[in-house]
């Protein structure tokens, strides 16, 4: 089988000729999977030469084209041959599969605000609520960390109102004890919590809850950064380089930058190219022999740094704190860490399996709970900036994206 793309409108638009059978399945999927990664989201498959269509090719049309729509985007077979028409209506397929005559052009999306290009990143943006802050709060502390002696008295849990956003180390469990052996690096996002348990089974486990208490009797808490209120702003991202990911760094400042303000909460849903951090692999609730949790050569079996990106070309979910050295009481503050050359932070990310983003303006709840489907969380991780040059591992990279900011507070750049 062979296949030529080219452009229509606002359409890429995939040629076949051939046969179109388990074989060739896999040829289709790549392409298919190729040009939505490439940010085409309205498809149309000319099937006017395709003289045999399979079961398993009826498969791959029906599953990229639910799943484009899951995201506002579409693929549709037009010019079907005699074959190819034949199979899709004995499978009840046609009304799904076909275009239907006049759709010539895809639906409208709404525009953004503005738009910036800052170097190797292009923003997006979109007003939510030019008024909307978020309230930063710290829950316990890290300091116990140094010497991997976290008890009872250091663990609690979310406050009954969920928050817009935690970062921090938990798990999942009524109580301290139940949860002693498990503690690790914890996102929460929208009611929707992720965390890689420190107990060696190396399985990410995640947590939906709908309603208004945010499940916190379930998630205890050693230490964590929180941000509740809303968020003021959507900002679409993407690498002005096609091939190159944007530093996690640069888009942190292009978005502080696009906001005006100098502390901010925020959530990234976004293609990566390499995340890069670490990850407790073991729960800090028993003082370590050899006198610390970060003593060496103890600390490889408590701690795993990434020596290079991994869980490339997924899609993550980064939530956190970062500032410019304002607007953050003392007990929010001693959390930050380096995240760029004048910019601090706390951000932690949940990688999964890759799946296309919704182009536009998008909405963060319904995008967060989209994420978290069966076998498709990969892991957890505390992000980090490994700045040493040529010796250092560097930082996380992404292709493309959406951001969600709120200003911390009143903070505001003047």
């Amino acid at each position: 089988m062979e296949i030529t793309r080219k452009r229509t409108g606002n359409f890429t638009v995939l040629e076949l000729t051939g046969r179109l059978d388990g074989y060739w399945c896999d040829h289709l999927t790549g392409t298919l999977n190729e040009v939505i990664h490439e940010g085409n989201h309205h498809i149309r498959v000319d099937c006017a030469q395709v003289n045999f269509l399979s079961s398993a090719g009826v498969g791959v049309l029906t599953k990229f084209s639910r799943e484009l729509a899951r995201i506002n985007g579409s693929l549709q077979v037009v010019n079907p041959s005699e074959r190819v028409s034949t199979v899709l209506k004995l499978t009840g397929l046609d009304s799904l599969l076909i275009a239907r005559p006049g759709e010539t052009s895809a639906p409208p999306a709404r525009e953004p605000a503005r738009r910036i290009e800052a170097g190797d990143v292009g923003l997006e943006v979109f007003d939510l609520d030019g008024l909307a802050r978020l309230t930063c709060r710290a829950i316990g502390s890290p300091a116990p960390l140094v010497a991997g002696a976290f008890g009872e008295d250091q663990c609690c849990s979310f406050e009954p109102a969920a928050p817009a956003l935690a970062v921090g180390v938990g798990a999942f469990g009524g109580s301290f004890a139940e949860c002693q052996t498990r503690f690790g690096e914890l996102i929460s996002v929208a009611g929707a919590t992720a965390y890689q348990p420190g107990d060696g089974t190396n399985v990410a486990d995640y947590l939906l809850v709908t309603g208004g208490d945010g499940g916190g009797s379930d998630i205890r808490l050693l230490y964590c950064l929180t941000c509740e209120g809303r968020f003021s702003h959507l900002i679409r991202f993407d690498a002005t380089q096609r091939g190159a990911g944007v530093r996690l760094s640069r888009l942190i400042s292009a978005c502080l930058d696009a906001v005006e303000a100098s502390s901010v909460g925020v959530v990234i849903v976004a293609e990566t190219s390499g995340l890069l951090g670490a990850a407790l692999r073991h729960s800090p609730t028993t003082r370590p022999d050899d006198g610390g949790f970060f003593t060496h050569p103890g600390v490889r079996t408590r701690l795993t740094f990434t020596a290079e990106p991994v869980f490339r070309g997924s899609l993550a979910l980064v939530a956190g704190v970062v500032s410019r050295g304002a607007g953050l009481d003392r007990r929010s503050a001693e959390q930050l860490r380096p995240v760029a050359a004048d910019v601090l932070g706390h951000l932690h990310a949940a990688a999964f399996r890759f799946r296309p983003l919704r182009k536009g303006m998008i909405e963060l709840n319904e995008t967060v709970a989209g994420l978290f489907e069966p076998d498709q969380l990969l892991g957890v991780l505390h992000l980090l900036n490994d700045d040493r040059g040529a010796a250092g591992a560097g930082e996380s990279e992404f292709v493309t994206g959406a951001c969600w900011i709120g200003p911390i507070a009143d903070d505001l750049a003047a």
